[in-house]
């Protein structure tokens, strides 16, 4: 017999571990069918559409509550919103893309498995929260993994490549940065009692909007006429219902479902779906040093549970 909520916890490890290599997929498809000398899969194009899907559909779930919520937030709720719009929706997603054009797939889930630890010491710094249990024991093998990670493969800063590999760990590091102070907005927003339309949708559909208005500004209006190209609109309107809406879609179904612990070590798994699944599509090289690594954060992370 099917178990269904099995089977969405699955389909939720599997969309999210997808998420990155689809992109990195996406960003190469655009370089190599350039139009008019230019990358059609811009992280404009990509997240102007992404977010919209996905806030429009959050948004009309609410329905009129998405905006009349509104009133019950107090002048520091709604500089809350805005910034977690600015930071959650706009910054992390930009730099998260910039992060990629730079690095391998690989290099980045492995590098961004310092989330975790970038999160916590902002809530300790900033909200006051206690360290979490086995922090520093964590962070040891998350680092060590890291470490053991590019022991074998270091970096050539006096190359191109080890150049653009420094610009990518330094927008990596922008995006932490960004999901962390986040993460820590959204705290102090649990007080107050909005619906989602509010909370995750209205900052969506904003970071839409703020996408749109860079695209113009940087590349001119003729860069949306791009996505009249119907594999560009195709690729990036499948990435955006399957990867970002699906993945946002069946997070909710199994936090109905499951204990947060249980939905914290699926969504540690990831790690792994992500990195198997650049080596298998993508082709990027899975050295025994890459997999020493990725068994070693993987301990890091999920060492909390």
């Amino acid at each position: 017999v099917l178990d269904l909520n099995a089977l969405g916890l699955l389909a939720y490890i599997v969309l999210s571990g997808l998420r990155s290599t689809v992109l990195k997929g996406l960003q190469q498809a655009g370089a190599t069918n350039p139009i008019a000398g230019e990358n059609p899969i811009s992280f404009c194009n990509v997240f102007l559409i992404s977010q919209a899907t996905v806030g429009l559909a959050i948004v009309l779930a609410d329905g009129r509550k998405s905006f009349t919520d509104i009133d019950k937030l107090d002048r520091a709720g709604r500089w809350l919103i805005a910034a977690d719009a600015f930071l959650g929706c706009f910054l992390a997603p930009m730099s998260f893309f910039l992060a990629l054009e730079h690095l391998s797939v690989v290099t980045q889930t492995l590098l961004f498995s310092l989330s975790l630890p970038f999160t916590a010491a902002v809530a300790t710094l900033w909200l006051r929260e206690k360290l979490p249990d086995r922090f520093w024991w964590s962070l040891a093998l998350i680092v060590g993994g890291l470490l053991i990670g590019k022991l074998f493969v270091p970096m050539q800063m006096e190359t191109a490549e080890g150049r653009a590999e420094a610009i990518g760990i330094v927008w990596a590091l922008v995006s932490m940065s960004s999901l962390a102070f986040r993460n820590s907005l959204r705290r102090k927003l649990v007080p107050y009692p909005i619906c989602r339309g509010l909370s995750a949708g209205i900052p969506n559909l904003a970071g839409a909007v703020a996408f749109a208005i860079v695209a113009l500004q940087q590349y001119g209006p003729q860069h949306f006429f791009y996505l009249s190209f119907w594999w560009v609109l195709g690729v990036i309107g499948l990435y955006s219902i399957t990867m970002c809406l699906g993945s946002e879609l069946f997070r909710q179904f199994c936090q109905r479902r499951f204990p947060v612990t249980q939905i914290g070590l699926a969504s540690s798994s990831t790690l792994v779906v992500t990195v198997l699944s650049a080596a298998l599509f993508l082709g990027e090289p899975l050295h025994a040093a890459t997999i020493v690594s990725m068994v070693m954060i993987l301990l890091g992370v999920t060492a909390r549970f």
